[in-house]
């Protein structure tokens, strides 16, 4: 502690050291995005003045634990102080990062009602003119030039000014760049808040691993492959592997990477999309590298799915720890979703979380929900402090087909930003990629893989529309024609794939195997592991969750009628490897009571553009697979209704921050339709449930990674179904779970009249 100041930011830290500490910590962050140079005095003195409002006896006294009066809130005073310091251009940003750096920024209109509270900063200005003047006068003597603090605490004084900063922000009219900057500022200001007081340091990342850790992985994965099936040599998908990523890496020779910074891999399902991505991230990151020795840029290679992730992060974590014999550590790679466990090596309760939550690691696996989060929850304090960790990061978008349309045109807007002012890179990852940004195709004649390929064959019986009961028989007749192929059966909803799934059960002795949404996912993971794992012939059915980069390969694929790129989705688990003759995906339009059931899960005009596409389309194979998706992703784009992304920029010019990040919602908020019900299944699950019913005070980061444990063993299911199931409510924490006696593993939860949705 410097010894010459007396005040304290905290019990053990004084004020002088904090607010310095922290610009330190924030500048040298900021140094090494090596962007935006000209913002270094607002990110400067926004740093200096957040805590200003810690220089009164109030506060003094409220850390020693001998006053607890609303005199000593520093926010609303610090903020003011901070629009006091800075220019003009500056002024109105800084007041809202500052007045919410320990809460989340509302709706600007709101955050700037500071006439409201005005007696306070009277009692404020008083109690820092009588007491701690002449040291905030010293702290800030390098800031001030030929002004001094009383001149600050004589403008604030003045009602005139206070009502005169409202009419300011009614007038302002923001754009999206405003709003990015906001967010980065406010960003490494609170990461250098919490830094400071964890680390005492920046976290900078070391270089990123070089593109050879990837060709040696490669080549074991090469050569145990053939070990366990040597026919794969002779498979078209097995060569072309290898001639696509020859392919991608002399066309990265080419890029100039200061000029060109979103890039798209589309190659058909099965060619290694993961390698790809993750060797033209580790290319992309050591090329600017060495152009800029500063830079430390983050991976972040983000999917739609949580079990995705698991998948993900495992390859990514065997490419690591089979280069440097080592395990890795959270610096080097973190898994990052809503069930992973919070926790970081060398710390412990908060300081683990904040690493943690702040992605202070090489590279993040993590979601397309928390990676979009990250971008567009705007003003939300536990998510905002990571956005600058998106400078000069190379971000992976895997399965992107998977985003919602009505957000491509806000999405598109605000990366074409990034891309230039905060120089993120951008990759685009799918077999069937949607018109979401221009870009440049690594695999730049793309068009000759998807035409090479002829692995799968699809048989259109979509013309005419199905009965449930129909669509059983011709199931089931295929499956005792065919006893050594395997089948997977998806199905739009739970109810017709449970029904599916019972009729197969007892018709037939398959192996068969179910898959939807009510089986908990730790159980989902274990029976998907085993399907891929396993020698056996398996009859798997399933809902529409088997899509995205689950890899198992089946033999014969049906499906109910669905939307183009889910059906090319679900085409992509049959015959992957393209060993063992053509793969047969046969769809069909099932219809129950009347109405088609892909109408309850898929908007109509996403319908119509895929019966469009087919229409008289009898059979397609793999070869024509590429002219229909260009077709389908066509006739969406004209139909494609902009509403939702224009409402969300129209809340941008006030800077509506809480309305906007409301209405930015990747997975619709279903808690009136829906309820989670927790699975108790095993040991663990009973022992937390045991502890949460029994234990008075849990800590609360122990209780945060209990509840992520728990969403393992979670399912969700309609709210007019509770009443037949057993479900035991704990109150204290607002969750229902069941008993292991009232679940089936084989078909998810039992309910008592048998009820199925």
């Amino acid at each position: 502690m410097s010894s010459s100041y007396k005040l304290k930011s905290h019990p053990t830290q004084s004020l002088y050291d904090h607010l310095t500490g922290v610009r330190d910590i924030a500048l040298k962050t900021h140094k090494h995005h090596t962007i935006k140079p000209e913002i270094d005095d607002f990110i400067e003195i926004v740093c200096m003045c957040h805590d200003f409002g810690k220089g009164t006896t109030y506060f003094q006294r409220y850390i020693e634990n001998d006053f607890n009066g609303i005199e000593k809130d520093h926010g609303p005073i610090s903020a003011m102080f901070t629009y006091w310091m800075l220019p003009d251009k500056w002024k109105h940003l800084g007041f809202l990062i500052v007045k919410k750096h320990h809460g989340d920024i509302n709706n600007a209109s709101d955050e700037c009602r500071i006439d409201e509270v005005s007696w306070d900063f009277k009692k404020q200005i008083k109690d820092i003119l009588d007491n701690t003047i002449d040291e905030l006068n010293q702290i800030y003597d390098k800031y001030l030039e030929d002004k001094n603090i009383e001149a600050f605490l004589n403008w604030l004084d003045d009602e005139s000014n206070l009502k005169s900063i409202k009419k300011e922000f009614r007038k302002k009219k923001y754009n999206i760049e405003d709003l990015l900057l906001c967010e980065y500022v406010y960003s490494l200001l609170l990461t250098g808040d919490k830094s400071q007081l964890i680390r005492n340091d920046a976290y900078i990342p070391d270089k990123q691993y070089p593109l050879s850790f990837i060709e040696n992985y490669k080549a074991d994965l090469v050569k145990d492959a053939l070990i366990k099936n040597p026919k794969l040599k002779e498979s078209d998908v097995f060569n072309l592997r290898n001639e696509i990523y020859d392919d991608m890496i002399n066309k990265l020779d080419t890029i100039d990477f200061d000029k060109e910074n979103i890039f798209s891999i589309n190659v058909p399902t099965g060619t290694g999309k993961t390698i790809l991505a993750y060797s033209a991230a580790f290319y992309i990151c050591n090329k600017i590298i060495k152009n800029n020795l500063n830079i430390r840029p983050h991976i972040i290679y983000s999917l739609p799915f949580t079990s995705v992730i698991d998948q993900n992060y495992e390859v990514l974590k065997d490419i690591v720890e089979n280069n440097i014999n080592k395990e890795i550590s959270s610096e080097d790679l973190m898994k990052f979703h809503s069930v992973v466990p919070i926790e970081y090596e060398n710390f412990e309760g908060y300081d683990a979380r904040f690493c943690f939550e702040n992605w202070q690691s090489k590279i993040i696996s993590t979601t397309f929900v928390q990676l979009l989060n990250t971008i567009f929850k705007i003003g939300k304090n536990s998510i905002v402090n990571r956005f600058h960790r998106l400078a000069n990061s190379v971000i992976i978008l895997d399965e992107v087909q998977a985003i919602d349309e009505k957000y491509y045109k806000i999405i598109s807007e605000f990366i074409n930003i990034m891309v230039r002012q905060y120089n993120c890179y951008i990759i685009l990852v799918t077999a069937t990629m949607p018109m979401l940004l221009d870009t440049i195709d690594l695999i730049e004649d793309k068009e000759k893989y998807f035409r090479k390929l002829n692995r799968i064959e699809i048989i259109n019986n979509s013309e005419s529309e199905i009965t449930l009961d129909e669509f059983e028989d011709i199931v089931l007749e295929d499956i005792y024609e065919n006893k050594d192929k395997s089948f997977l059966i998806v199905l739009n909803t739970v109810k017709s794939s449970k029904n599916i799934y019972k009729y197969l059960k007892e018709n037939t002795d398959r192996d068969i195997m179910y898959l939807s949404t009510e089986i908990y996912p730790k159980l989902r993971l274990e029976k998907i592991n085993k399907i891929k794992n396993s020698d056996k012939k398996y009859v798997v059915v399933s809902t529409q969750l088997i899509e995205a980069g689950v890899d198992i390969d089946m033999d014969i694929v049906y499906r109910d009628f669905s939307t183009l790129d889910s059906i090319n989705q679900t085409a992509g688990r049959a015959n992957r490897n393209g060993v063992g003759g053509k793969g047969i995906v046969k769809l069909y339009k099932i219809v129950d009571n009347d109405r088609r059931i892909c109408n309850y899960i898929y908007p109509r005009y996403l319908l119509n553009a895929t019966e469009e596409v087919l229409d008289g389309k009898d059979i397609i194979e793999e070869k024509d697979i590429y002219d229909c998706n260009k077709e389908y992703f066509l006739k969406v784009k004209n139909r494609l209704s902009n509403d939702t992304s224009d409402e969300l920029l129209d809340l941008i010019p006030k800077l509506q921050f809480k309305k906007f990040r409301d209405k930015f919602e990747l997975i619709e908020n279903d808690e009136f339709r829906r309820v989670d019900i927790i699975v108790n299944a095993d040991n663990i699950t009973n022992s937390i449930i045991q502890q949460l019913e029994n234990d008075d005070e849990i800590d609360n980061i122990d209780l945060k990674n209990k509840f992520r444990i728990l969403r393992q063993y979670t399912v969700s299911v309609p709210r007019k179904d509770m009443s037949e199931i057993n479900d035991i409510g704990l109150k204290k924490y607002n969750i229902t779970y069941i008993n292991k006696e009232d679940y089936s593993e084989e078909e998810g939860i039992i309910r008592q009249k048998q009820v199925i949705w």
